[in-house]
């Protein structure tokens, strides 16, 4: 049964202001050499190397993921502000590694005053809860964590199928930080020999990351 020509209208409008929002978004990271993002180093390093060597893609079911959380945290944001101080969203952080290396990212919100306490916390919209937070939000959260010298964080999971809400609350510890510098220090080594790192999702059994990455066929990681 083929589309009724208004209905594919306003489903196209609909992707294309969806896509100028993200490019809007987008255009505040560029990919420069030596600066990389919190919110990416915790994932497949080969998809990154992409990133930076071919371009910034995306998929249209990335696009509506991207969007979907962003109104999560928008919403997280003003739920807080009812109750307590939010003191900062969005906060800026850069963490040097070295000279020409250096993580630069924004934290999602850090309130103020709960009994004399700061909290930092990192909202992630999911469709499914986890038991533990993911390692990948742990590594963004003590690149946050190490900027702001703050010794705890959390990662609030926001169920988007179910409401359900679950807070994590993250210890920072040298094991996770020599993880985060070792990510970030590869990522440049194979960025600048210009040669893609090994397809961590592949090898990690992560092929649905795979089916839905932007560089599938570039990369080619192997029968999905």
């Amino acid at each position: 049964m083929s589309k009724d020509p208004e209905e594919e209208k306003l489903e196209r409008l609909l992707k294309d202001g969806l896509d100028s929002l993200w490019k809007k978004e987008k255009s505040e990271h560029q990919t420069t050499k030596g600066i990389y993002y919190p919110s990416y180093i915790g994932s497949c390093l080969r998809k990154q190397f992409y990133i930076y060597t071919a371009g910034e893609s995306v998929t249209s079911e990335e696009l509506v993921i991207f969007m979907t959380g962003k109104g999560v945290h928008e919403l997280v944001v003003k739920a807080f502000g009812e109750k307590v101080r939010v003191e900062s969203v969005e906060e800026k952080i850069n963490l040097e590694f070295t000279d020409k290396i250096k993580l630069s990212g924004r934290i999602d919100i850090i309130i103020a005053d709960i009994e004399g306490k700061k909290y930092l916390i990192e909202v992630k919209s999911a469709s499914k809860t986890p038991d533990s937070p993911y390692e990948s939000h742990v590594l963004q959260l003590h690149a946050y964590m190490q900027a702001l010298k703050f010794d705890e964080g959390y990662l609030l999971y926001w169920n988007k199928r179910d409401g359900e809400i679950r807070v994590f609350k993250v210890i920072k510890n040298d094991e996770m930080m020599r993880k985060l510098y070792e990510r970030v220090a590869m990522l440049d080594y194979y960025i600048s020999i210009n040669s893609p790192p090994p397809p961590e999702s592949y090898q990690e059994g992560k092929t649905w990351e795979c089916r839905k990455c932007p560089y599938l066929n570039l990369c080619n990681p192997g029968p999905l």
